[in-house]
């Protein structure tokens, strides 16, 4: 790893997932991972993504802080927090290719309810078991493949979060899990000394992007938002399944 190529590379990659995340909250690290990984390998992708997308998620989280709803993520954060060293453990251990095919997994069921049973009228009902169940699995893929956006982004759809709503919750969510995830793995000793620049390139990258999103975001309507985020989760699970596959 290393050149100036593998810095510009992830550079514009979080430049271009930062305006996604900035406007719609969700789609930063999904835009920003496969890009990466024509570069870097998925280990190194997953790590870099993690200590970018924390800078990210505290840059949205003061943005979009005073729409948090602490009611609506409280149970997301009590199950987060072991999810993410579960998460780390299983990135020890499992292959790219399983944890991606999982993700995929989670993916292409949501869309293929969105299609055939309509669930973007359903609304989950308001229970501590489904959400510290949801923050665990949030966790889990942040810890693992720091894609924590794919399921997050399905929780609030179910829950019929609008706009504001979902950037503020998911903002302040991801800072909770990010930071969890980074200090899991930095225990672990999966990062290493070379990773840090890269990472810096990345947040370069993220904060021009998630500057001009956030601007965009103020100005997007609810419609124009939930099929953005079914855009999002859509190429996130075909992204998944072309890495995976290739591997």
């Amino acid at each position: 790893m290393g050149g100036l190529m593998v810095y510009l590379v992830v550079a514009f990659a979080w430049m271009v997932g930062g305006v996604i995340g900035g406007a719609t909250g969700i789609g930063a690290i999904m835009v920003a991972m496969p890009v990466m990984t024509t570069v870097l390998s998925p280990g190194e992708a997953v790590l870099v993504a993690c200590l970018t997308g924390l800078y990210g998620s505290t840059h949205l989280s003061v943005a979009y802080r005073k729409l948090c709803s602490w009611k609506d993520i409280r149970e997301l954060v009590i199950g987060g927090i072991p999810g993410c060293f579960l998460g780390v453990l299983v990135l020890r251990v499992a292959s790219m290719q399983t944890l991606q095919l999982m993700v995929c997994a989670i993916l292409v069921c949501f869309i293929i309810m969105q299609f055939f049973r309509k669930t973007a009228s359903y609304r989950l009902p308001d229970s501590m078991i489904i959400g510290i169940i949801a923050g665990i699995i949030c966790g889990f893929v942040s810890g693992s493949v720091a894609m924590v956006g794919a399921p997050l982004g399905i929780y609030a759809l179910l829950k019929n979060w609008n706009p504001d709503r979902a950037r503020g919750n998911m903002s302040i969510f991801y800072t909770f899990t990010g930071i969890t995830s980074v200090i899991s793995q930095a225990l672990a000793g999966l990062y290493t000394v070379s990773l840090v620049p890269v990472a810096l390139a990345g947040m370069a990258g993220c904060c021009i992007g998630q500057t001009a999103g956030v601007r965009l975001g103020r100005r997007i309507n609810q419609q124009l938002f939930y099929r953005l985020v079914l855009i999002f989760l859509s190429v996130a699970a075909v992204m998944l399944f072309v890495r995976a596959m290739g591997e």
